[in-house]
């Protein structure tokens, strides 16, 4: 059972990543009726411990926190009621493809053993090339790493943690072309991160 709803829940992002990464970089949002999102809570005034704050911003949600660019746009996606999808956020570049997705899920996984399997099962049932693959260490806690193309044009770098019954996935992913640009900026996010 686990297996299929991380199967369903990677199915569900692969494409919503695939969509922001086309779209987002030039799109401009259009004034609406609905309601706002729920504003970012303020940023404490501590940082993350071990990274740099310069050119950052801190932005801790739900049992989470970490860093990103300040001069990118953040977007939290309202999550559709009935799925195990605790968060979503994500942050772009303004006028590139270069795009963080944080997402927080409820996961039945125990292991990154069994994250690396089934990541690696429905990244071949896409048809994504994996690039490299490890296990990580970041803060203290351990996780799965695997860079690959979603699409000949798309680099993507994911990160799983599995604490707390859930599943914690930072997806970094830009043009092939501008991956090398943007590899420090992946790391400063990625190494910013932390569970609480």
């Amino acid at each position: 059972m686990a297996k299929s709803k991380l199967c369903i829940f990677l199915l569900i992002a692969a494409p919503l990543l695939v969509v922001s990464i086309a779209f987002m970089g030039g799109c401009t949002r259009q004034s609406s009726t609905e309601e706002p999102s729920p504003p970012i809570p303020t940023p404490p005034t501590e940082p993350v411990p071990g990274t740099h704050t310069k050119g950052y911003v801190y932005v801790s949600i739900l049992d989470f926190a970490f860093e990103y660019p300040e001069d990118w746009e953040i977007d939290i996606p309202e999550v559709v009621d009935g799925e195990d999808i605790e968060s979503v956020a994500m942050f772009t570049k303004p006028g590139t493809s270069t795009t963080l997705i944080v997402t927080v899920k409820l996961s039945n996984l125990t292991s990154l053993e069994e994250v690396k399997e089934e990541i690696k099962e429905v990244l071949n049932k896409l048809g994504s090339t994996i690039l490299e693959e490890r296990k990580i260490v970041v803060n203290g806690r351990e996780g799965y790493e695997v860079i690959y193309k979603p699409i000949p044009a798309v680099k993507m770098r994911q990160v799983i943690f599995i604490a707390n019954g859930k599943s914690y996935m930072l997806a970094c992913s830009t043009a092939e072309a501008l991956y090398d640009q943007y590899r420090d900026t992946f790391d400063d996010i990625i190494n910013s991160f932390v569970i609480k």
